[in-house]
């Protein structure tokens, strides 16, 4: 992805209204000015800062897909992404926060508005400290609806974003583009290849909005999001994403479905875990997972085993 992709400036982003579910449905993307309250991001960085950003025990890391302890700049700040931080069993006050912003009413009305469905149940989030440089994908690579394409994400500003930390970046339209993930022999890198280069070939409609604290970006499962390199490492990015499955669909992603979730609930909103705490075996299973993401191949033979023990032993 070339680095000269400009942010948009705070005029260029749409505040949402009733017409936006017809922007976001065209477009993949749609912004929503200050739908968290000041007092509950306050609230979780305080926890973070206390709890979390101190801590030496390894989380799994989105950037990096392994668990690690938090690595710090010169400026205090972690250097990798957080994932799944919405029911840590080690930080239950910390996790608690989060899930009480990311299942507030405000944000399933919001959800409800720009996505047209009923319900929705969290699956996934993140936080981000520094930014990651995460490079330009498509989350239905990874988690989706089953039948594909509805899955909701939240892109959360837990504070004003400068320009120098490495903005957050959509593309608009991308959600009705194949870049051929299913190609035979396509390994995951191709894949990630093919849509940095239909970046570079659209530059000038990139969209990266200027973001403030409680500002929330959704997008859509298809839409092509990433973020831009960070020009000063001095300026925090301090972020939460979060992935919501609309009511009535099967949750997976391009290439499976997963059954049998055992969902939790807060205040009345389904959540599912499904990054496990840190333990070596645990260390180890996913080291191995990460590797087969790359090879569609070895992915497959990796589900065949699986399916197959489950046959022989339910329980497993």
């Amino acid at each position: 992805m070339n680095a000269m992709i400009s942010p948009e400036s705070d005029g260029g982003v749409r505040e949402i209204v009733d017409s936006d579910a017809a922007h976001y449905a065209a477009q993949g993307y749609v912004v929503v000015r200050d739908l968290i309250p000041k007092s509950q991001v306050a609230q979780l960085l305080d926890l973070y800062a206390k709890q979390i950003a101190p801590s030496r025990h390894p989380f799994f890391r989105q950037n990096t897909n392994a668990y690690e302890p938090n690595k710090m700049s010169s400026r205090g700040h972690v250097r990798q992404s957080f994932l799944d931080i919405h029911d840590y069993r080690l930080f239950p006050e910390f996790s608690r926060a989060a899930r009480d912003i990311f299942c507030a009413p405000s944000m399933m009305s919001a959800l409800r508005r720009v996505a047209r469905f009923e319900s929705f149940a969290l699956m996934q989030s993140m936080f981000f400290d520094l930014n990651t440089e995460t490079p330009g994908h498509q989350d239905w690579y990874y988690l989706d609806t089953v039948p594909n394409g509805h899955l909701v994400a939240a892109w959360i500003a837990l504070e004003d974003i400068d320009e120098r930390a490495g903005r957050f970046f959509v593309a608009p339209g991308s959600q009705n583009h194949d870049f051929g993930p299913k190609i035979p022999g396509r390994t995951h890198k191709d894949w990630l290849s093919v849509i940095g280069a239909y970046i570079d070939d659209r530059r000038a409609e990139i969209s990266s909005p200027a973001l403030r604290s409680g500002d929330v970006l959704f997008w859509n499962s298809r839409t092509v999001h990433g973020s831009l390199p960070t020009q000063d490492e001095s300026y925090s990015r301090k972020s939460l994403t979060a992935h919501y499955l609309p009511g009535g669909f099967e949750f997976g992603n391009l290439f499976a479905v997963k059954t049998g979730i055992p969902y939790k609930d807060h205040h009345g909103v389904r959540y599912y875990r499904n990054q496990p705490d840190f333990s070596h075996w645990n260390r180890l299973k996913f080291a191995v997972k990460t590797r087969a993401y790359n090879y569609p191949v070895f992915r497959e033979m990796l589900r065949s085993v699986r399916d197959a023990v489950k046959r022989r032993d339910p329980s497993s």
